[in-house]
């Protein structure tokens, strides 16, 4: 949970830097680790079907559901007993000891890149392609 909190983090920083979730920065963070966790959780079940331990069929009259659903999970995580302020302080204060920190735009571009090419890699893996044929 460490590696979402600290996109939390830097999604806080964005958000607040673009000045487009003046209101609510907390929601524009929710989002950045909404897209990442998404990511991250299609490349575990693509992996799973692979390997015949399960069997998904993703039908897109659900997404809606499932991404509002997403979102107001991660709202409940870092708004339940202000969670969200002990996390942004204690990075807030890794980065003034260090004094520096990692633009938010790099560390997302990073992640995202990563995330998406395990995403790759677990559908081609799903559908034994590349050097995963048989």
């Amino acid at each position: 949970m460490k590696i979402y909190n600290y996109l939390f983090f830097k999604g806080y920083q964005m958000a607040v830097r673009s000045g487009n979730f003046d209101d609510l920065p907390v929601l524009g963070a929710i989002l950045f680790v909404g897209f990442g966790l998404m990511l991250n959780f299609f490349s575990i079940m693509f992996f799973l079907t692979g390997i015949d331990l399960l069997q998904v069929s993703f039908d897109t009259k659900y997404r809606f559901i499932f991404s509002l659903g997403l979102v107001l999970v991660l709202l409940a995580y870092y708004l339940y007993k202000d969670r969200y302020k002990a996390i942004l302080s204690k990075y807030e204060k890794r980065e003034q000891l260090q004094k520096k920190g990692i633009h938010p735009i790099i560390v997302f571009v990073l992640y995202y890149s990563i995330s998406a090419g395990l995403l790759l890699l677990a559908g081609i893996f799903k559908n034994g392609d590349w050097i995963f044929s048989k």
